[in-house]
């Protein structure tokens, strides 16, 4: 039973490792046009593939709910990194509206924007809000897609794991039938 509770113990450890408690990393912040604007993206480092971007538009310390948030990715090399048939995307910037409804902070403009090549890029987040525009500009450097293992490997490693837990209720149940 002791080995049984160290093997738990150890993944729950794994598990708060691996457990990410904020929307990402921030990018950008800045004042523009009396607007503040704080840019965040997920995954940290950013990597080819769609990538979360979440953009805090504040009027002084107060979160502006109203505002058009718009984000533009373009690449600075014209070079395409391999990504999953699903993430597969035609050439050009990419622009995509950020809207609360996407977020699970309700502060925040949200977007999945897919970057589809590694090295230096930029993002720009456009806003406007009550005939007031602001557009915010942030160089990055995008890394190279994971191989689709290390990618997709909390997928993989859930049945292996559901059947483990099977087999040791199996046997406690046994052992238990056993003692009775």
């Amino acid at each position: 039973m002791r080995k049984y509770c160290q093997a738990l113990f150890s993944f729950a450890l794994l598990a708060a490792v691996c457990a990410r408690a904020d929307g990402g990393a921030i990018l950008a912040r800045q004042t523009v046009n009396g607007l503040g604007l704080t840019v965040f993206a997920s995954p940290a480092p950013l990597r080819a593939g769609p990538v979360d971007v979440s953009v805090l538009v504040q009027d002084g310390e107060a979160p502006v709910l109203d505002a058009a948030v718009e984000v533009t990715w373009q690449a600075s090399s014209s070079s395409s990194d391999w990504l999953p048939p699903c993430c597969t995307m035609e050439s050009g910037a990419a622009r995509v509206p950020a809207v609360r409804a996407h977020s699970n902070n309700k502060f925040l403009y949200s977007a999945i924007v897919p970057m589809r090549s590694s090295g230096p890029s930029e993002i720009v987040v456009k806003v406007t809000q009550g005939g007031r525009e602001a557009l915010l500009s942030c160089d990055v450097e995008v890394e190279a897609p994971l191989p689709p293992a290390l990618a997709f490997w909390p997928w993989l490693v859930l049945p292996p794991v559901a059947i483990a837990g099977f087999a040791l209720h199996q046997n406690l149940v046994k052992s238990r039938q056993k003692a009775d």
